[in-house]
């Protein structure tokens, strides 16, 4: 499940298109741990449900370290993934989003170095991998 959203916030401009609650979790990840705290109350979601889901391919946490101190106005475009099924496929697709890195230690671990055809919400593993987040992204 992939989910987009934006708020102008912080010194690096995240930028997205549906203001969904988890992407604004991500966003507010950004600003301080106060702001988690209360986006997390105000949306009603729980520490576990936190940690489910990633912020252009990073947990809450590495999305915060990333983006809370940057002063770039660089525009980023925010990308939430839920993962709504539990599969070797869907953490596959997340991992590529990441990094080429992430990929291969996904597909090492969960699929002994070989995949075969993997769709990623109808996407092939490289389109999705290049639209959200890798662009660098090498099969």
């Amino acid at each position: 499940m992939l989910l987009l959203g934006s708020f102008n916030a912080h010194a690096v401009d995240l930028v997205s298109g549906d203001n969904s609650n988890l992407t604004a979790m991500c966003i507010a990840a950004a600003s301080s741990d106060e702001m988690v705290e209360a986006k997390a109350k105000e949306f009603g979601f729980s520490k576990q449900e936190l940690d489910t889901f990633t912020c252009n391919g990073m947990t809450l946490k590495e999305f915060a370290k990333e983006y809370r101190d940057d002063t770039s106005g660089t525009p980023v475009v925010v990308y939430t993934f839920e993962e709504t099924v539990s599969s070797r496929e869907t953490q596959l697709c997340i991992a590529a989003a990441k990094s080429n890195a992430a990929y291969e230690k996904v597909k090492k671990e969960l699929f002994n170095g070989k995949v075969e055809k993997v769709a990623c919400n109808g996407l092939s593993i490289e389109r999705f991998a290049k639209r959200y987040g890798n662009k660098g992204f090498k099969i």
